[in-house]
């Protein structure tokens, strides 16, 4: 209580600091720290949907990082930089991609990678004759 004996709301007038008669608060006042409707937190489905997007972007990101520098892992001792090597071949054309890739048809010991390089090997070939 103040020393009028009236309490801080009583004594408040109309306007003053954004409250209406009845100590009701005007549109677009708010008390320190309150928080507003726009300020809430984004829909989970919406947060979902971002880092999926952001995954996505960041995977493919990568991936074009491991096809680029998995042209010297043609003759790997891993499958999988072999697999990414051959596909880089297939991205860059040339006489050269295609002499390699002749070499590592009869190189390679597994059957599905062996396929995947006659199949790339016959893609530049035909892009070659173009």
């Amino acid at each position: 209580m103040g020393e009028s004996g009236r309490t801080r709301r009583e004594g408040r007038r109309e306007g003053e600091w954004g409250l209406l008669p009845g100590g009701e608060r005007r549109r677009g006042s708010r008390r320190r720290g309150a928080r507003r409707r726009d300020d809430a937190a984004p829909h989970p489905a919406l947060l979902v949907t971002a880092g999926f997007f952001g995954g996505l972007a960041v995977g493919v990101a990568a991936w074009g990082g491991v096809l680029q520098g998995n042209r010297r892992g043609l003759f790997s001792r891993r499958p999988m930089r072999r697999f990414a090597a051959v596909r880089y071949l297939v991205a860059h054309p040339s006489v050269d991609t295609a002499r390699l890739l002749r070499d590592y048809v009869r190189w390679e010991s597994q059957p599905l990678l062996r396929r995947l390089a006659r199949q790339a090997l016959a893609a530049v070939e035909a892009s070659l004759e173009r």
